[in-house]
């Protein structure tokens, strides 16, 4: 014969919330209570989902930390009630104990020493809920006994009434933003205040037209928290079923969060470790609550560190007391030169370019004895451009001739640029000066 008898299929892995099997393992030490968590917002009623079927429970585990108690879920509608197991036999009644209302807790007396545990008879049917009492003095804390039989969740109350919601103060124009101070150090944090009760939710108004954003208020103080709403009432406890055969210890279950302590009450006889009863099944969780409102925009960071601007590109030319012969090109000298290759002179007349923009600057001079003129011509992109050149007539007993010109020269590809002189007679004592400059497009 098995030692599972018959549910070694489940038992020996432990599978917990299956019919006929015993996954109950001994109970574990109870660990302190952790402080309670803010209570949270009791979320809008929802309908509940149809009830599954009870899974069997697993073992208990090592009590953890409370957490923050979240918002509330929407309550269920109650599901439909499963049929009526077999009624087990009716042991002797038990001692009932009533529930006052809370009352302020009394001073914690001296611990007394741990008396002998007796044998407890077994559990009688918990009766009816009488009316609620005065709470009494808290007594000595005797030792912890072992964790009890875990009865049907109470009918939740239904949520009390919201308070109505205050009207919107107007926006204020918003200031002049002042200079950016140093950072302070910072201050200490603040005591929470008691949270408020929460009122109704409103319907909503028609959204108005958004007005100018005012300067951001100090934080005002965090609202007193309000009561606790009355305990709903607690349900009926199903009839326990037989125990079964002890099986193997499971592994410890996740550790649910702590629920706020309630008043301390007489203590009991400590009576024998009964059965671990059968979990329900977990209700739907309720539907998220709306969001926060946005914080406040935070201060503009400071400004980066400005962008490397390139060098310029540029390079000019020059020549002095030369004699211009009409047909020719007009020769000259680098003055300052370019180190980036873009603006170079080969045979001291052609300059050649690189592709770009270029802006370009020349003065030419020269005498004549008699009358004659003075004709400059630039070449470039594969032609000479009359439009851009210089031209002086002189007197009919001679004078000096000159002339000077600005141009931006576009280059979509590499060209050769130089000036022509094409008089009506030998120039002397020739001069010319020529400034070119690559302009950056973007």
């Amino acid at each position: 014969m098995s030692p599972y008898e018959g549910n070694d299929r489940c038992c020996r892995g432990c599978q917990p919330y299956r019919r006929g099997c015993c996954c109950i393992g001994p109970t574990g030490a109870t660990g302190a209570t952790g402080p309670a968590g803010p209570q949270g917002n009791t979320g809008a009623t929802g309908p509940a989902g149809e009830r599954g079927s009870t899974g069997l429970a697993g073992p208990t585990g090592a009590t953890g930390p409370t957490g923050a108690t979240g918002p509330a879920g929407v309550t269920g509608a109650t599901g439909a009630t499963g049929a009526t197991g077999a009624t087990g036999a009716t042991g002797p009644a038990g001692l009932v104990v009533y529930e006052g209302p809370t009352g302020p807790t009394g001073p914690t007396g001296a611990t007394g020493a741990t008396g002998a545990a007796g044998n407890v008879g077994p559990r009688g049917a918990v009766g009816s809920t009488g009316p609620t009492g005065p709470t009494g003095a808290t007594g000595p804390a005797g030792e912890t006994g072992p964790q009890g039989v875990q009865g049907i969740q109470g009918i939740q109350g239904e949520p009390g009434p919201e308070g109505p919601v205050g009207a919107t103060g107007a926006t204020g124009p918003t200031g002049p933003a002042g200079a950016t101070g140093p950072t302070g150090e910072t201050g200490p944090q603040g005591v929470q205040g008691i949270q408020g009760i929460q009122g109704e939710q409103g319907p909503a108004g028609p959204t108005g037209a958004t007005g100018a954003t005012g300067p951001t208020g100090p934080a005002g103080p965090a609202g007193a928290v309000g009561d606790i709403g009355p305990q709903g009432v607690q349900g009926i406890q199903g009839v326990q079923g037989e125990p079964g055969p002890a099986g193997p210890t499971g592994e410890t279950g996740v550790t649910g969060p702590t629920g706020p302590a309630g008043p301390t009450g007489a203590t009991g006889p400590t009576g024998e470790t009964g059965p671990q009863g059968v979990q329900g099944v977990q209700g739907i969780q309720g539907e998220q609550g709306p969001a926060g409102a946005a914080g406040a925009t935070g201060a503009t960071g400071a400004t980066g560190p400005a962008g490397e601007v390139p060098d310029d590109i540029f390079a000019s030319f020059a020549n002095l007391q030369m004699q211009f012969s009409p047909g020719t090109q007009i020769a000259m000298f680098p003055d300052v030169a370019d180190p980036t290759g873009n603006i170079t002179i080969t045979d001291f007349t052609r300059i050649n370019l690189t592709a770009g923009y270029y802006l370009i600057s020349y003065e030419v001079s020269v005498i004549f004895s008699t009358a004659n003129y003075m004709q400059v011509t630039p070449y470039y992109n594969g032609s000479p451009h009359l439009e851009t050149g210089v031209y002086f007539a002189t007197r009919t007993d001679g004078s000096s001739a000159c002339g000077s010109a600005f141009l931006i020269l576009n280059a979509p590809s590499p060209t050769e640029f130089f000036l022509t002189y094409s008089g009506s007679a030998v120039g002397r004592e020739g001069q010319v000066t020529l400034t070119v400059l690559k302009l950056r497009r973007s």
